[in-house]
């Protein structure tokens, strides 16, 4: 020891080593200050704290519990589980016996952790629902077996899934190599909000987005009567879309390429519709006539080509075809190709709006007859425009 040091400081070292093994906090807080100082630079002992305590006490599970003195210095905290996953206690390393010690710093074994700072050992330990429908009928729909999980892990998951006719729920870390339990399984969900969020009933898991799913070539598909299925995924989006060769399509969002995806979850695209709910995409797309002076010689006529009457460009629940008459010319097609929530009809009385498919079919004539009825004409002015037709 230096020489500097006191005789003083000397029995003041002396009465702080005495007082870290016998546990004595009182007689090592009445040591001088300078002694307690000293013996720390040169010997590196600290006082160390952690939370002391198992599930039978308020607040271990959660952490909350204050820390307290270890019995010797530069301890290391632990945490780990007992009783099957049934206990959670929490301590300092040097209480253990020699076999759990071992068991604590062994990097493999995920049952238990050990960490170095005062009070670190806090750390919220995940609890599942853990049990098997074939071993414990309750696992189905009313689970109540809630169990930490065997294997420290920090962002730790639980899952619960159907497997054939059975129901299994429990850690994801418990699984080989941390494996995805959901990765080929669409009956199971894995979650992470809270303990035990793995309670969802059978039939919550057997339950998958469904969308009607078929292509044109299908006669029910052009008016979305085909019979809906299930999606690959669990958890989807349904789709209506338009190809670019003017053919529709109906489907699961997942099963597109990620490009056809981007442009059924693009709002701004209106030539796919894409929705959440149990067979959401059944609604019909309009088909309207489309023509417009110098492009079409008959367009003032009554349409009677179907092959002039095609699907509108963009999807909108509420769309209506229209036929117009504006400076003596004739127009027809989709309200919703003309943007977004326009009334084709606004300002103009010799105009005729409707929501079947191919409904604006109408000759100038009934146009222009639409028109004096919206104008209140008479009868006989009525009459006089049927007859210089």
């Amino acid at each position: 020891m230096d020489d500097n040091v006191s005789h003083t400081g000397v029995v003041h070292l002396k009465l702080m080593i005495r007082s870290h093994y016998a546990s004595s906090i009182i007689e090592c807080n009445a040591l001088d200050g300078t002694a307690i100082e000293l013996f720390v630079v040169r010997f590196g002992v600290q006082t160390s704290s952690c939370l002391q305590c198992s599930s039978d006490d308020s607040g271990c599970d959660e952490g909350t519990v204050a820390p307290t003195n270890c019995p010797s210095p530069n301890e290391s905290c632990y945490s780990l589980t007992l009783s099957g996953g049934f206990i959670l206690e929490r301590g300092c390393l040097g209480t253990l016996s020699d076999e759990e010690q071992a068991r604590c710093v062994d990097p493999t074994d995920r049952s238990c952790t050990v960490c170095s700072e005062p009070g670190c050992n806090r750390a919220r330990w995940p609890a599942c629902h853990q049990c098997s429908k074939s071993s414990n009928s309750k696992c189905a729909f009313h689970p109540n077996r809630i169990a930490f999980c065997r294997n420290y892990m920090e962002d730790d998951r639980c899952y619960a899934q159907v497997v054939g006719d059975d129901v299994i729920r429990g850690c994801q870390s418990d699984l080989p190599e941390n494996e995805d339990p959901c990765k080929r399984n669409k009956y199971c969900i894995t979650c992470s909000d809270g303990d035990a969020c793995n309670g969802a009933d059978q039939d919550v898991l057997k339950t998958v987005t469904r969308c009607v799913q078929c292509k044109e070539g299908d006669f029910r598909c052009i008016d979305g009567t085909t019979t809906n299925s299930e999606c690959d995924d669990r958890e989807d989006r349904c789709y209506i879309k338009m190809w670019r060769e003017g053919e529709l399509d109906r489907g699961c969002v997942k099963k597109l390429n990620q490009e056809e995806q981007q442009r059924c979850n693009d709002e701004s695209d209106r030539s796919c519709y894409s929705c959440s709910g149990r067979q959401c995409n059944n609604h019909r797309w309009l088909r309207c006539f489309h023509c417009a002076p110098g492009q079409n010689a008959t367009c003032a006529e009554e349409q009677t080509n179907a092959t002039l009457s095609y699907y509108c460009g963009s999807f909108d629940l509420g769309d209506r075809c229209y036929s117009k008459l504006v400076n003596f010319e004739v127009t027809r097609g989709c309200a919703s190709d003309l943007g977004i929530n326009v009334d084709p009809c606004e300002g103009v009385d010799t105009c005729v709006s409707c929501s079947s498919d191919g409904c604006n079919s109408i000759s100038e004539a009934y146009i222009k007859y639409a028109g004096e009825v919206r104008r209140g004409s008479t009868i006989q002015n009525i009459q006089k425009l049927f007859n210089d037709v």
